[in-house]
């Protein structure tokens, strides 16, 4: 069920960010956040202290391993 209402004040920041850190992804972010019985973003925005909510770079490293076919 997609959510109409106003994105609260700490929602709105996190997609300020997505959108700062490369256009287009706030509206990923917003998305998510309507889409909250699927995805939990906003329960989880809630829970998070507003100054963890900034975009940083940085990179991550893929620790899975895949086996290969042929």
């Amino acid at each position: 069920m997609t959510s109409n209402r106003e994105l609260t004040p700490k929602e709105q920041k996190v997609v300020n960010e997505f959108e700062a850190v490369r256009p287009g992804l706030g509206a990923i972010a917003e998305n998510n956040i309507r889409h909250n019985d699927k995805t939990g973003w906003a329960e989880i925005i809630a829970d998070t202290p507003e100054s963890e909510l900034v975009a940083r770079e940085g990179s991550a490293s893929n620790s899975f391993m895949y086996k290969r076919i042929g």
